[in-house]
């Protein structure tokens, strides 16, 4: 009877709730936090196109064999495709004021994806700290990224770009957490991690 009792009892919860969400009284329990999911996407659908702000992603700075792009945009920028010659890299995301390396030369940039910052659930940029012996990577989002490599920048004691090289998918961690890869990266060398939305 105790049982029967118990059950009945979570069954008016439950469809107390159920009622509550469809009327919109409970904003706070969407269908993330019910089932303990994440909320970034693994794809956007939008298209490319101008921003719609003005904005752009512009190299701000150049160096040989290297530059630095930079997101100028209240929006965040998806699947930035960047061309030299016959190469050509895709920055996963960037995103507003969010600058990034390239380890291309004079880098052509082609149509950009725009998305509001907030349509990306809460994904955060990864991280990445030149450590002896290795990269530290940091990553404070909810799942695991794509990783897509990474590109190094090199300066001379004066800030100036003087090349750069790039990092091999498997040598870089977008998972969640902090983690530490081994890397014959000097000291002053610049990281910057490629983590890509995208699951496939």
């Amino acid at each position: 009877m105790v049982k029967k009792i118990g059950a009945a009892a979570v069954a008016i919860v439950v469809f107390a709730l159920l009622a509550l969400l469809g009327r919109g009284k409970l904003p706070a329990l969407d269908e993330t936090l019910l089932t303990g999911g994440c909320a970034i996407p693994n794809r956007i659908t939008a298209v490319p196109g101008p921003a719609p702000d003005g904005g752009s992603v512009r190299v701000a700075e150049q160096g040989p064999g290297a530059a630095v792009l930079e997101n100028t945009s209240t929006l965040a920028a998806y699947r930035i495709p960047v061309t030299s010659g016959s190469r050509t890299v895709e920055v996963p995301v960037l995103t507003p004021g969010q600058r990034v390396g390239v380890v291309l030369d004079r880098p052509t940039l082609g149509p950009v994806v725009w998305i509001a910052p907030e349509a990306l659930g809460g994904f955060s940029p990864v991280t990445a700290t030149v450590v002896p012996g290795g990269v530290r990577y940091r990553s404070g989002n909810c799942r695991a990224l794509t990783g897509r490599g990474a590109a190094v920048l090199f300066r001379d004691p004066s800030g100036r770009i003087t090349g750069g090289a790039q990092v091999p998918p498997e040598s870089v961690s977008c998972a969640p957490g902090e983690r530490e890869l081994p890397a014959a990266v000097p000291p002053g060398g610049e990281v910057f991690p490629y983590c890509d939305l995208r699951t496939e």
